[in-house]
């Protein structure tokens, strides 16, 4: 892996359609959940364009790791790419020092623009301990280079570093179970929604950012915009949670196939309702 990231760019990126084409033969679980997603999020999309858009899915997340690998190893000066950030200004932690919580979501460039944001804004994020120790090694360096990184179940910690007046990333895209969720809307699918962003939000007293990620012109150039939720959280987490999900669904449409659309956001359905996959 430290070798390949040592690769110039433009073949990083061709490397990394190379492999997701790879996956899209050989990776068949992750393929029918991917088939399963966009088949649920795109009903009016003719089998043909089905087929097109899971192929294009699968080759982003081989550019994705591509990328993931070389912000892992390469210093941020020698990645070769370009960032544009739109109303960067709402990054700032203004005069009253309150934190900011950025709700991100996972797209396939997601690592190297929140390296690239990193750069110019630090934040905590949550994290997961890899049991491979080396790969927990590699990858809390690197997250550790820009903020500190909290288990993802210490809430206490998080909650604490915001009334602080720190930025903590957070990502509530994915199926964490029924505890602390909601079944809400995505694309006009119910999905369990994690009603942490409400929490986080209120305990922390912190502003609510919602970042968009798009990678450009080959992998050379990734735009970030930014976008203030006024009024959040409110008074029903539900509402909240589906607010969310609507953003997400507003980002994700310009780029359907820069989604991580290989998790399996449905996978907990409500009492009743047989599984998607």
């Amino acid at each position: 892996m430290w070798l390949i990231s040592r690769l110039p760019q433009p073949v990083c990126h061709h490397l990394g359609e190379a492999m997701g084409r790879g996956f899209h033969l050989l990776a068949r679980r992750r393929r029918h959940i991917c088939e399963v997603n966009l088949r649920l999020c795109f009903p009016s999309l003719s089998a043909a364009d089905h087929r097109r858009l899971v192929a294009k899915t699968m080759r982003d997340q081989g550019i994705g790791l591509l990328e993931t690998l070389r912000i892992w190893f390469l210093p941020p000066d020698k990645l070769g790419v370009q960032l544009d950030l739109k109303n960067e200004h709402l990054m700032e932690i203004g005069e009253d020092g309150r934190g900011i919580l950025v709700v991100g979501s996972h797209f396939t460039c997601l690592d190297m623009c929140g390296l690239l944001v990193g750069l110019r804004f630090p934040a905590d994020s949550f994290y997961r301990v890899h049991k491979n120790p080396v790969l927990e090694w590699v990858w809390s360096r690197s997250r550790g280079r820009f903020g500190e990184p909290i288990h993802r179940r210490d809430m206490k910690r998080a909650l604490r570093r915001l009334r602080d007046g720190h930025r903590l990333f957070y990502l509530p895209d994915q199926d964490y179970g029924r505890k602390s969720a909601a079944f809400v809307d995505f694309f006009g699918v119910t999905a369990a929604t994690t009603l942490g962003t409400s929490t986080l939000a209120k305990g922390g007293r912190a502003r609510v950012i919602f970042p968009t990620f798009r990678r450009c012109d080959s992998g050379r150039r990734f735009e970030v915009s930014f976008r203030e939720l006024e009024d959040f959280p409110s008074d029903d987490p539900a509402a909240d949670a589906r607010r969310i999900n609507a953003l997400l669904e507003e980002a994700i449409l310009p780029a359907p196939e820069q989604y991580m659309w290989v998790h399996r956001r449905f996978k907990t359905r409500p009492k009743g309702e047989r599984g998607v996959y």
